[in-house]
């Protein structure tokens, strides 16, 4: 028994076994082989100790031959790659081959007999491919048929390695399909009705994202994630959840900026105002919609900015910002544009049409006191949703613009036509689920508490009415 009280297979044993075989004219293989059998470790350990290098000092070499400036790779990587296939991480192909190109040796000899049976089989057969002994770098000299033939078989591996996919264009396809079906059905049902839809859409988008995808499968695949997340933030806002909608868009925000598209960036910023708008912060939600002006400068995207914005400077009683972003919007209506991917072809949820665009106007300018204005705006958009299709209707958009109109008939003392603005609301349950009915309800009672309706009869009785919808009485 020894007297150092080193553990066997510690470092001093290593370099002593090493300095010994290289005394005596071992090559590199065969001291990997001797210290894997003598101390039992896996091919990746046993060639990093045979060169008598740290995993920090592997890790930089990597880098040095990647020549990426971002130095992807660790000493900490290198572990996790050595500690697998018990813990860690599996090494791929692309890894094996930078490690095996530091150590002087090719990729299958970085592998045990028992761990070559857990690679995918895709990855088992570009190793068939490959050679099996030392691979020496080319030296000087003229080179010979059978090494310009090696080189034309790695390359040919590599490529059958990079065309190899597990995400087919039909899973695709699908996935486009259901992201437009749901965004498209977002606005004509309850989000409860559709979140778990969502959900399990948006699992079965990050399940393929950890699968092997060429870039523009792996980019097509962060624009569907990036929407399901986004879709799930409005969902989760009209909820009345506004933290959860908050981290969904910041989630979504994340795959926007990987692929870089400019017009999910743009409607997240928006959706984003919307949630800080309704946490009661007008003020981030307006830098927010002017923010989401710097990814989209014209189309149906910008006008949606522009309309967020005014609610927000409405809000904080800026009559001059509130008029300039709504002129701003209208003008961005009338040009003529390309129509965009999200916002038009897509659409629903992450369009943005001409009812909706007159809806937020009424809100703006009755926020503004300039209840004229505001009763012609909600007169368009009643208007328009009287011309469109049921299926192109927005849940709750009719019922709200009514809200909107009734706040601008009460500012101007038109009691009656306030009363048969709001009567299409407050006579049917089936307006419970539309997003903070409620609360307007109650506000609108509150003002006929006040002068000048307080000692009127009939803003008496109006106000019972309301006070009688279940989505009051429910409270």
């Amino acid at each position: 028994m020894g007297t150092s009280g080193a553990k066997p297979g510690s470092k001093p044993e290593r370099e002593r076994l090493r300095h010994q075989l290289l005394a005596g004219g071992s090559s590199p293989e065969r001291i990997a082989a001797e210290m894997a059998g003598r101390w039992l470790f896996n091919p990746r350990q046993a060639w990093r100790y045979t060169h008598g290098l740290s995993q920090t000092a592997v890790a930089a070499r990597c880098n040095d031959l990647l020549g990426d400036p971002r130095a992807p790779m660790t000493g900490k990587r290198i572990s996790e790659y050595e500690a697998w296939p018990q813990r860690g991480i599996r090494p791929t192909i692309h890894v094996l081959a930078l490690l095996a190109r530091v150590y002087g040796t090719v990729p299958r000899a970085l592998l045990g007999e028992d761990e070559l049976p857990l690679l995918p089989e895709p990855e088992r057969l570009v190793l068939d491919q490959l050679p099996l002994g030392e691979a020496p770098a080319p030296g000087p000299g003229p080179l010979d048929a059978a090494a310009v033939r090696a080189a034309a078989h790695a390359s040919g591996a590599h490529a059958e390695l990079a065309e190899v996919t597990e995400v087919g264009a039909i899973t695709l396809e699908q996935l486009d399909h259901d992201v437009v079906q749901l965004a498209r059905t977002a606005i004509l049902t309850q989000p409860a009705e559709i979140f778990g839809e969502l959900v399990r859409v948006r699992d079965r988008v990050f399940q393929l994202l950890r699968r092997r995808a060429h870039p523009a499968q792996q980019s097509h695949l962060y624009l569907l994630a990036g929407q399901t997340c986004g879709l799930l933030a409005s969902a989760s806002m009209e909820l009345g959840c506004y933290g959860a909608a908050a981290e969904q868009s910041r989630a979504a925000w994340v795959y926007a900026e990987i692929i870089g598209h400019n017009g999910l960036k743009a409607w997240l910023r928006g959706t984003q105002a919307l949630i800080a708008f309704w946490s009661g912060d007008p003020h981030e939600a307006a830098h927010l919609a002017k923010a989401g002006r710097e990814h989209l400068r014209h189309g149906t995207g910008f006008v949606r900015l522009c309309n967020i914005e005014s609610r927000a400077w409405a809000y904080l009683g800026d009559v001059r910002e509130t008029q300039a972003v709504i002129t701003m919007g209208h003008r961005a209506r009338e040009q003529p544009t390309e129509p965009d991917d999200l916002h038009d072809l897509v659409g629903g949820e992450f369009g943005f049409d001409e009812a909706r665009q007159a809806f937020c106007n009424a809100g703006a300018w009755v926020q503004v006191g300039r209840p004229v204005l505001a009763i012609e705006a909600a007169e368009r958009a009643l208007r328009t949703y009287a011309t469109d299709a049921e299926r192109n209707r927005r849940y709750g958009g009719e019922p709200s613009t009514r809200l909107e109109m009734t706040d601008g008939y009460l500012a101007i003392r038109e009691l009656d036509a306030a009363d048969d603005a709001l009567e299409p609301v407050i006579s049917t349950p089936a307006t419970a689920g539309v997003a903070h009915l409620s609360t307007r309800l109650s506000d609108i009672c509150a003002t006929l508490d006040t002068a000048p309706y307080r000692n009127s009869r009939e803003a008496r009785e109006l106000a019972e009415r309301i006070r009688a919808h279940p989505v009051l009485t429910s409270r």
